[in-house]
Protein backbone atom coordinates (compact mmCIF):
# COMPACT_ATOMS: atom_id res chain seq x y z
CA UNK A 1 0.00 0.00 0.00
CA UNK A 2 1.31 3.48 -0.83
CA UNK A 3 1.87 6.11 1.84
CA UNK A 4 -1.06 8.08 0.40
CA UNK A 5 -3.26 5.01 0.75
CA UNK A 6 -2.13 4.51 4.33
CA UNK A 7 -2.88 8.14 5.10
CA UNK A 8 -6.37 7.84 3.62
CA UNK A 9 -6.98 4.71 5.67
CA UNK A 10 -5.85 6.51 8.83
CA UNK A 11 -8.18 9.41 8.09
CA UNK A 12 -11.03 6.98 7.44
CA UNK A 13 -10.43 5.26 10.76
CA UNK A 14 -10.24 8.64 12.50
CA UNK A 15 -13.56 9.69 10.99
CA UNK A 16 -15.11 6.40 12.09
CA UNK A 17 -13.89 6.90 15.64
CA UNK A 18 -15.31 10.40 15.68
CA UNK A 19 -18.68 9.17 14.46
CA UNK A 20 -18.66 6.52 17.18
CA UNK A 21 -17.78 9.18 19.74
CA UNK A 22 -20.64 11.36 18.55
CA UNK A 23 -23.05 8.44 18.53
CA UNK A 24 -22.33 7.71 22.19
CA UNK A 25 -24.57 10.71 22.88
CA UNK A 26 -23.93 14.41 23.39
CA UNK A 27 -23.94 13.76 27.15
CA UNK A 28 -20.60 12.00 26.73
CA UNK A 29 -19.20 15.22 25.25
CA UNK A 30 -20.79 17.61 27.75
CA UNK A 31 -22.12 15.89 30.90
CA UNK A 32 -23.74 19.12 32.08
CA UNK A 33 -25.44 19.68 28.75
CA UNK A 34 -23.78 23.02 28.08
CA UNK A 35 -25.27 23.18 24.60
CA UNK A 36 -28.71 21.73 25.30
CA UNK A 37 -30.41 25.10 24.77
CA UNK A 38 -28.87 25.60 21.33
CA UNK A 39 -31.60 25.60 18.69
CA UNK A 40 -32.56 24.52 16.12
CA UNK A 41 -31.56 20.88 16.48
CA UNK A 42 -29.27 21.03 13.44
CA UNK A 43 -27.27 23.83 15.00
CA UNK A 44 -26.92 21.82 18.21
CA UNK A 45 -25.78 18.76 16.27
CA UNK A 46 -23.03 20.60 14.42
CA UNK A 47 -21.87 22.39 17.57
CA UNK A 48 -21.40 19.10 19.44
CA UNK A 49 -19.73 17.60 16.37
CA UNK A 50 -17.32 20.53 16.29
CA UNK A 51 -16.30 19.84 19.89
CA UNK A 52 -15.50 16.26 18.93
CA UNK A 53 -13.59 17.28 15.81
CA UNK A 54 -11.63 20.08 17.48
CA UNK A 55 -10.73 17.86 20.42
CA UNK A 56 -9.29 15.29 18.04
CA UNK A 57 -7.29 17.45 15.63
CA UNK A 58 -7.32 20.97 16.99
CA UNK A 59 -9.07 24.00 15.52
CA UNK A 60 -6.51 24.79 12.83
CA UNK A 61 -6.25 21.24 11.44
CA UNK A 62 -10.00 20.60 11.46
CA UNK A 63 -12.00 21.35 8.32
CA UNK A 64 -15.72 21.96 8.00
CA UNK A 65 -15.86 18.66 6.14
CA UNK A 66 -14.38 16.95 9.21
CA UNK A 67 -17.12 18.46 11.36
CA UNK A 68 -19.81 17.41 8.91
CA UNK A 69 -18.41 13.88 8.87
CA UNK A 70 -18.62 13.66 12.66
CA UNK A 71 -22.22 14.91 12.49
CA UNK A 72 -22.89 12.36 9.74
CA UNK A 73 -24.14 15.15 7.50
CA UNK A 74 -23.08 16.84 4.30
CA UNK A 75 -20.71 19.83 4.41
CA UNK A 76 -23.36 21.86 2.60
CA UNK A 77 -25.86 21.30 5.41
CA UNK A 78 -23.40 22.72 7.94
CA UNK A 79 -23.48 26.07 6.12
CA UNK A 80 -27.20 26.28 6.78
CA UNK A 81 -26.30 27.09 10.37
CA UNK A 82 -22.70 28.31 10.43
CA UNK A 83 -20.68 30.24 7.86
CA UNK A 84 -17.27 29.23 9.22
CA UNK A 85 -15.67 26.92 11.75
CA UNK A 86 -14.70 30.09 13.66
CA UNK A 87 -18.39 30.71 14.35
CA UNK A 88 -18.64 27.24 15.87
CA UNK A 89 -15.64 27.81 18.12
CA UNK A 90 -16.86 31.25 19.12
CA UNK A 91 -20.29 29.94 20.07
CA UNK A 92 -18.99 27.00 22.12
CA UNK A 93 -16.51 29.29 23.89
CA UNK A 94 -19.15 31.93 24.60
CA UNK A 95 -21.52 29.36 26.07
CA UNK A 96 -18.73 27.89 28.20
CA UNK A 97 -17.51 31.24 29.53
CA UNK A 98 -21.08 32.36 30.23
CA UNK A 99 -21.76 29.18 32.17
CA UNK A 100 -18.71 29.77 34.37
CA UNK A 101 -19.64 33.40 35.00
CA UNK A 102 -23.16 32.41 36.05
CA UNK A 103 -21.77 29.62 38.22
CA UNK A 104 -19.41 31.93 40.11
CA UNK A 105 -21.94 34.76 40.40
CA UNK A 106 -24.40 32.34 41.95
CA UNK A 107 -21.80 31.43 44.57
CA UNK A 108 -21.01 35.06 45.36
CA UNK A 109 -24.71 35.95 45.57
CA UNK A 110 -25.08 33.58 48.52
CA UNK A 111 -23.50 36.34 50.60
CA UNK A 112 -21.26 34.06 52.66
CA UNK A 113 -18.00 35.26 54.27
CA UNK A 114 -15.01 35.40 51.89
CA UNK A 115 -13.39 32.18 53.13
CA UNK A 116 -16.60 30.21 52.61
CA UNK A 117 -17.15 31.90 49.26
CA UNK A 118 -13.64 31.07 48.07
CA UNK A 119 -14.07 27.50 49.29
CA UNK A 120 -17.26 27.14 47.30
CA UNK A 121 -15.78 28.83 44.22
CA UNK A 122 -12.85 26.42 44.29
CA UNK A 123 -15.12 23.40 44.58
CA UNK A 124 -17.54 24.52 41.86
CA UNK A 125 -14.85 25.68 39.45
CA UNK A 126 -12.81 22.51 39.89
CA UNK A 127 -15.82 20.23 39.53
CA UNK A 128 -16.90 22.02 36.35
CA UNK A 129 -13.46 21.68 34.79
CA UNK A 130 -13.23 18.01 35.74
CA UNK A 131 -16.68 17.12 34.42
CA UNK A 132 -16.50 19.28 31.29
CA UNK A 133 -12.86 18.61 30.46
CA UNK A 134 -13.54 17.77 26.80
CA UNK A 135 -15.17 21.13 26.08
CA UNK A 136 -12.88 23.10 28.38
CA UNK A 137 -9.72 21.73 26.80
CA UNK A 138 -10.93 22.69 23.33
CA UNK A 139 -11.98 26.18 24.39
CA UNK A 140 -8.86 26.95 26.43
CA UNK A 141 -6.52 25.63 23.76
CA UNK A 142 -8.14 27.12 20.68
CA UNK A 143 -10.19 30.24 21.44
CA UNK A 144 -7.28 32.63 20.91
CA UNK A 145 -7.20 31.52 17.27
CA UNK A 146 -10.38 33.53 16.68
CA UNK A 147 -10.58 36.90 14.98
CA UNK A 148 -10.12 40.18 16.82
CA UNK A 149 -13.79 40.99 17.44
CA UNK A 150 -14.69 37.46 18.51
CA UNK A 151 -11.62 37.24 20.70
CA UNK A 152 -12.41 40.59 22.31
CA UNK A 153 -15.82 39.28 23.40
CA UNK A 154 -14.26 36.24 25.02
CA UNK A 155 -11.43 38.14 26.66
CA UNK A 156 -14.04 40.40 28.22
CA UNK A 157 -15.80 37.37 29.66
CA UNK A 158 -12.50 35.95 30.91
CA UNK A 159 -11.90 39.27 32.66
CA UNK A 160 -15.31 38.97 34.33
CA UNK A 161 -14.37 35.57 35.73
CA UNK A 162 -11.07 36.95 37.00
CA UNK A 163 -12.76 39.98 38.56
CA UNK A 164 -15.24 37.81 40.45
CA UNK A 165 -12.42 35.86 42.07
CA UNK A 166 -10.41 39.02 42.66
CA UNK A 167 -13.35 40.68 44.43
CA UNK A 168 -13.62 37.76 46.85
CA UNK A 169 -9.91 38.00 47.64
CA UNK A 170 -10.22 41.76 48.24
CA UNK A 171 -13.18 41.18 50.56
CA UNK A 172 -11.15 38.59 52.44
CA UNK A 173 -8.23 40.98 52.85
CA UNK A 174 -10.55 43.69 54.17
CA UNK A 175 -11.91 41.26 56.77
CA UNK A 176 -8.46 40.07 57.75
CA UNK A 177 -9.12 36.57 56.38
CA UNK A 178 -6.63 36.70 53.50
CA UNK A 179 -3.20 38.23 53.09
CA UNK A 180 -1.58 38.43 49.66
CA UNK A 181 0.84 41.00 48.21
CA UNK A 182 -0.70 40.99 44.71
CA UNK A 183 -4.44 40.45 44.39
CA UNK A 184 -4.43 40.25 40.60
CA UNK A 185 -1.77 37.54 40.51
CA UNK A 186 -3.44 35.67 43.37
CA UNK A 187 -6.76 35.56 41.49
CA UNK A 188 -5.00 34.27 38.39
CA UNK A 189 -3.29 31.58 40.49
CA UNK A 190 -6.60 30.48 42.03
CA UNK A 191 -8.16 29.97 38.61
CA UNK A 192 -5.11 28.22 37.21
CA UNK A 193 -4.78 25.88 40.18
CA UNK A 194 -8.46 24.93 40.21
CA UNK A 195 -8.48 24.13 36.48
CA UNK A 196 -7.77 20.39 36.57
CA UNK A 197 -8.98 19.76 33.01
CA UNK A 198 -5.49 19.23 31.49
CA UNK A 199 -4.70 16.27 33.71
CA UNK A 200 -7.83 15.01 35.48
CA UNK A 201 -8.78 11.44 34.68
CA UNK A 202 -11.93 9.64 35.79
CA UNK A 203 -9.75 6.66 36.66
CA UNK A 204 -7.65 8.75 39.02
CA UNK A 205 -7.05 7.44 42.53
CA UNK A 206 -8.83 10.56 43.83
CA UNK A 207 -12.45 11.44 43.28
CA UNK A 208 -13.49 14.93 42.24
CA UNK A 209 -14.63 15.66 45.79
CA UNK A 210 -11.30 14.53 47.20
CA UNK A 211 -9.46 16.70 44.68
CA UNK A 212 -11.68 19.62 45.62
CA UNK A 213 -10.90 19.17 49.32
CA UNK A 214 -7.18 19.11 48.54
CA UNK A 215 -7.32 22.18 46.31
CA UNK A 216 -9.40 24.15 48.80
CA UNK A 217 -6.63 23.65 51.34
CA UNK A 218 -3.93 24.65 48.87
CA UNK A 219 -5.76 27.77 47.72
CA UNK A 220 -6.69 29.01 51.18
CA UNK A 221 -3.10 28.51 52.29
CA UNK A 222 -1.86 30.39 49.23
CA UNK A 223 -4.20 33.26 50.10
CA UNK A 224 -2.73 33.49 53.59
CA UNK A 225 -5.71 32.12 55.46
CA UNK A 226 -4.83 30.62 58.82
CA UNK A 227 -7.37 28.27 60.35
CA UNK A 228 -8.14 28.64 64.02
CA UNK A 229 -6.71 25.97 66.31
Amino acid sequence: MTSDGAELEDLSELAARRRMSFQRSPAAISPRGLFDDVRPAGRFRFLVAAVVAFSGRGFHATTTRDIANVAMASPASLYTYYDTKSELLHEMATITFRYVIDLLEEVVDRGEPPVETMTRITREYLRFHAEEKVVVLVVNRDYQALGISQLADLMGMADQIHQIVESVIVAGIERGEFSVPDVHTAARAVLRLADVSPWFNERSSRTIDELADHHVGLILQMLGHVTAD
